[in-house]
């Protein structure tokens, strides 16, 4: 082969390169430019992309960190039910983690199935913690003959939490 066609291929092969180069650049204005103002775009262009890549690698490992935080402040929920003043009063104090979502309603029907009637409900919320505390009253003649099954009601509580 002569010396001129192994030039012409390089020349061919290089032009080759630099237009698959130039065709993952984003669109340029229509004026025509020289390949070192196009080998300068491109090298501004590889930059930016790595910045950005850095900048999201550098978000994703804030996201795992926040992620793997939450998942290690999450508590069991702790459900206590208590009675106060005399037999047919009770208290029922829950403590869960803040990422649970309470349904009031849902906790006071049970309550009232279970045969008590709601006087009073105090719900907070501090720091990663929901506190709900409901004191309920069961009238005696009722309390007597048909009694609240403060065991069955715990579950019933604990079964819509976990749930």
């Amino acid at each position: 082969m002569s010396r001129n066609l192994i030039e012409r291929e390089r020349r061919s092969n290089m032009r080759d390169l630099f237009s698959r180069l130039f065709s993952l650049l984003p669109p340029q204005p229509a004026r025509r430019s020289s390949i070192p103002d196009r080998l300068e775009l491109a090298t501004e262009h590889i930059n930016q992309l790595r910045t950005r890549l850095e900048g999201l690698e550098q978000r994703r490992s804030q996201l795992e960190e926040a992620h793997r935080a939450t998942r290690s402040t999450m508590m069991s929920p702790i459900i206590n039910i208590s009675e106060y003043s005399n037999i047919s009063g009770m208290e029922i104090n829950l403590i869960t983690g803040s990422e649970l979502n309470l349904s009031l309603s849902e906790i006071i029907t049970i309550i009232q199935e279970e045969g008590a009637q709601v006087l009073s409900l105090t719900h907070s919320k501090a720091a990663n913690m929901n506190i709900l505390s409901i004191r309920c009253h069961q009238d005696e003649i009722s309390y007597y003959i048909n009694g609240i099954d403060r065991l069955r009601l715990l579950q019933r509580l604990s079964t819509l939490i976990e749930d």
